[in-house]
């Protein structure tokens, strides 16, 4: 054969078997992605409403100029909610793109101490009484996390604050820079010069120090051309609250908080708002540094929170229930997006969950191929870049499962469309419905009226749920027939279940 053909021949060769590595140019085109998650920041818990109609969706009093700045430079999402009512479930559901009842992380911990995917049904102190026997599984953390679809991507990935989710920490699920395996414990109001606890400090629930380190690690990837992923994971707004001496002095002279009239709950609202605009102060410091570095153009901010919570807003109470339920005063959530191809100034009223993020965020990535195929969550890209959307999107089901007892007892709900069905296990033969277009609060249970549509909701529910591997609670052969069960009916009645353990 001729030496030229035969050259040639390896030549081409050596480009069709060559395993191909990203250029950097490649990777200078991929997005960037900041993941800023707020801790127990409720619906309404900014300046920036959340529903346009609807005043109580914000904070009026806040001052927030750079939450603000994201949502005129982003879209603002109407019903955006965590995957769980609490912490730790929520936060596993971001990283797994799964919903509480496949990944079994479905409570904060403590649960067995068996191998991963065993369950007990255990009846043990204040719980050995109560209706119903609750499954503990050994929660299975090792599912695939966005660290770990982004870093095989060639992205740069970091996790700073909270964690929360055990397992060795952020570093053994993907992710190349981290604080380690951090919890509430991690946090103390502690002054360091005194070792007294104190509600005041120049680093209020290391939000600035977080900060500090995303920035330095945000610089880094910038002058290496290399596409990041990094999530601000912040302790604030959960309890144990700080804020800097002259944010606080700035909210004790608002005069709104006079309208509270206990002296106490006064200044933990004037702590709790002083703390918010400090956390604004800190977001703008990384919205500052993306413009300061040229890559803003380049780059998607994700402002959101763990779950919600109940909060003082000058009397408005739009949402029923808080922390730990699956009314929607645990489960909905802010939600900001800004970035490359986000229209500014714009609004979503699609029912978006914790569970989408990971698909969500290796599709901005360009790497949709890599999402793993048990994920719940689907890709908001469309949504978020204004494209048209599949009705299938727009009609999807959302699943929560929550079988345990805290301060809410075991249940479950289920959302399409403006219909939201909730089921309380120690009640098997009511179901309640609601109508979140016309009571968004969920005060007037529809169910009775509309029995086909319920029925046909909750079958749907425990089917997937079923089909999800989901654990159920059991009759408790030792329950105390004289404990007072929760009353979904009585809209008074806050339960009152479970351990002051950390959230």
């Amino acid at each position: 054969m001729n030496p030229m053909r035969i050259a040639a021949i390896c030549s081409l060769m050596c480009c069709v078997f060559t395993p191909m590595r990203p250029s950097h140019a490649d990777q200078q085109l991929k997005p960037n992605i900041v993941f800023i998650l707020i801790d127990d920041m409720p619906w309404y818990g900014t300046s920036v409403c959340m529903d346009a109609d609807n005043p109580g969706s914000a904070m009026a009093y806040l001052e927030m100029p750079n939450v603000e700045k994201l949502a005129r430079q982003g879209m603002v999402f109407r019903n955006a909610r965590a995957a769980a009512g609490m912490c730790a479930p929520s936060r596993c559901s971001i990283q797994t793109g799964m919903m509480t009842a496949r990944h079994l992380y479905s409570g904060n911990g403590g649960f067995g101490d068996k191998t991963d995917g065993t369950v007990e049904y255990l009846s043990r102190g204040k719980d050995a009484t109560l209706p119903l026997l609750c499954p503990e599984p050994q929660g299975n953390i090792r599912h695939t996390s966005i660290g770990d679809v982004l870093k095989q991507a060639g992205y740069a990935t970091a996790h700073f604050g909270k964690w929360h989710l055990y397992g060795g920490g952020p570093d053994k699920h993907g992710y190349d820079e981290s604080d380690g395996e951090t919890d509430n414990k991690t946090f103390r109001p502690i002054d360091a010069a005194t070792g007294e606890k104190t509600n005041t400090s120049e680093d209020p629930k290391f939000m600035f120090s977080i900060t500090k380190r995303s920035i330095d690690f945000i610089e880094r990837q910038a002058q290496a051309g290399k596409p990041f992923f990094v999530q601000l994971s912040h302790y604030a707004n959960h309890g144990q609250y700080q804020a800097r001496t002259a944010t606080l002095e700035k909210y004790q002279n608002n005069q709104v908080f006079q309208q509270i009239a206990v002296k106490r709950e006064q200044a933990n609202s004037q702590l709790s708002a002083a703390m918010t605009d400090d956390l604004d102060t800190s977001i703008g410091q990384v919205l500052d540094k993306l413009d300061e570095l040229g890559i803003a153009d380049n780059t998607f901010v994700i402002f959101t929170s763990d779950n919600g919570h109940q909060d003082w807003n000058e009397g408005q109470a739009p949402l029923r229930g808080g922390k730990w339920w699956i009314w929607d005063g645990g489960l909905r959530v802010p939600l900001i997006v800004c970035g490359p191809g986000v229209p500014s100034s714009t609004r979503s009223a699609m029912n978006v969950v914790g569970y989408d993020w990971l698909p969500t965020i290796a599709d901005l990535a360009g790497i949709s191929s890599q999402i793993p195929r048990d994920v719940d969550g689907v890709s908001l890209k469309p949504v978020l870049l204004g494209q048209p959307v599949h009705e299938n999107l727009v009609k999807r089901p959302l699943y929560f499962h929550y079988p345990h007892y805290r301060v809410s007892p075991p249940s479950s709900a289920i959302i399409a469309g403006d219909h939201k069905l909730l089921y309380f296990y120690e009640w098997p033969d009511s179901q309640f419905y609601y109508d979140l277009n016309s009571d968004l609060g969920e005060q007037s249970n529809i169910a009775t009226g509309h029995p086909d549509a319920s029925h046909a909701l909750f079958q749907t529910m425990m089917d997937h749920l079923t089909a999800a591997g989901a654990y159920f609670p059991k009759p408790n052969p030792n329950a105390d027939p004289e404990i007072q069960k929760y009353d979904p009916s009585n809209l008074a009645d806050q339960g009152s279940f479970g351990p002051g353990a950390q959230d």
